[in-house]
């Protein structure tokens, strides 16, 4: 997805704004933010016929409107509609989640061990 126009400002105050883009299959969308927060999506999609179906998607819940429940699901099914990146995990994090990985493994190699250990023990005795 990327944005192709500048911002424009919507409603009385101007605090909303509509940024143009184009998902990765080249449709089109205005993406309504309130500063940095996501709060409408507005597309189209084929009908039969020449005109297109205007298809308003809610981001929020301080957002009016009558919606197809399966606009965003749609949307987002034919390409990204969040930012690259994303939320990023603390340094902090990785190296505890790294770290409990390789205790699961060990402890997974010493349950081997010892089973295997036990098990050949059983059928030498038999």
């Amino acid at each position: 997805m990327e944005s192709e126009l500048p911002s424009l400002p919507v409603g009385r105050s101007g605090r909303l704004n509509a940024v143009g883009l184009t998902n990765a299959t080249g449709n089109h969308a205005l993406l309504v933010r309130h500063e940095e927060e996501s709060r409408a999506l507005i597309t189209g999609e084929p009908v039969r016929g020449e005109r297109e179906r205007l298809v308003v998607v809610p981001l929020d819940g301080d957002v009016e409107l009558r919606v197809d429940g399966d606009a965003l699901a749609i949307w987002l099914a034919q390409g990204s509609v969040g930012r690259a990146g994303g939320s990023r995990v603390p340094g902090w994090a990785n190296a505890i989640g790294f770290v409990l990985v390789v205790l699961v493994l060990v402890f997974l190699l010493v349950g081997v061990g010892t089973v295997s250990s036990w098990l050949f023990s059983a059928i030498s005795w038999g």
